[in-house]
């Protein structure tokens, strides 16, 4: 039994069909979730739904005022240009390995059967100073194969570590959902949160896929800033609360 649930937050029970998604949790450096929700921040967005889950850390956000679950949202993004988006990002993946199947589970199912065009998994990757590259990492072979007829070959090499965390197993996971999907993973220092790592792989989907984010340098770093406090808060307040303190931005990639 998936233990998920989910909450429509508009009118409508169903995400959009055929969709491109781009997904980020915290992970190394946050750099996927920096970029993901100061594109939701720059431009006009609808929340569509809260993914809910037990295994969450058990800490309510105040937003705009009013107390939120722990949850995974899903926005609607309008780009400048008309291309509409879907943003999935959130504040802390599952605690437990359980946790993290179901959840990403419940997500694989809710894009399959919104037939999503394909779905981007923006992540970070420890590295050296000196390393700065953006992998392109696929599962499937007609995946792999489509890029390269369009010029962008799949790392083979990178990450060599494999991937753990919700970023694996939505990617691993998504052609048994026969759902297209890519992980963009971009190389970092790994600090709590990485604005120029974030600025990198917006820059490589804008340059390679195509896709105009259209994001400010100003609204990355409010975002970050914004980021770095939640950071702090739910280090001190979850350590408090739990046996078992959640796992570091550095357990993910």
């Amino acid at each position: 039994m998936n233990r998920s649930i989910t909450h429509w937050c508009g009118d409508s029970d169903e995400i959009p069909q055929e969709m491109v998604i781009l997904l980020a949790l915290p992970g190394v450096g946050n750099v996927g979730k920096v970029l993901a929700d100061a594109i939701i921040e720059e431009h006009q967005s609808d929340l569509i739904a809260w993914i809910m889950h037990p295994d969450l850390p058990p800490h309510a956000t105040l937003v705009e005022g009013l107390l939120r679950p722990p949850r995974i949202e899903i926005h609607l993004v309008q780009l400048p240009v008309g291309l509409p988006l879907l943003i999935v990002t959130g504040d802390a993946q599952p605690l437990t390995p359980a946790g993290q199947f179901e959840l990403s589970t419940r997500l694989l199912e809710m894009f399959a059967e919104a037939k999503s065009e394909i779905m981007f998994i923006l992540a970070g990757l420890a590295a050296e100073v000196e390393d700065d590259s953006v992998h392109l990492v696929c599962s499937d072979e007609d995946t792999r194969d489509a890029f390269a007829e369009r010029g962008i070959e799949a790392s083979t090499e990178a990450p060599e570590a494999g991937m753990i965390g919700m970023a694996g197993l939505l990617a691993s996971m998504a052609p048994m959902h026969s759902l297209a999907s890519a992980c963009i993973v971009a190389e970092t220092l790994g600090s709590t949160v990485d604005v120029i790592t974030g600025q990198r792989i917006a820059n490589w989907i804008e340059q390679r896929l195509g896709i105009p984010l259209a994001i400010s340098v100003d609204t990355t770093e409010k975002t970050a800033e914004r980021i770095r406090k939640e950071i702090a808060m739910d280090t001190s307040e979850l350590d408090s609360l739990l046996e078992t303190s959640e796992p570091s931005p550095e357990f993910y990639v």
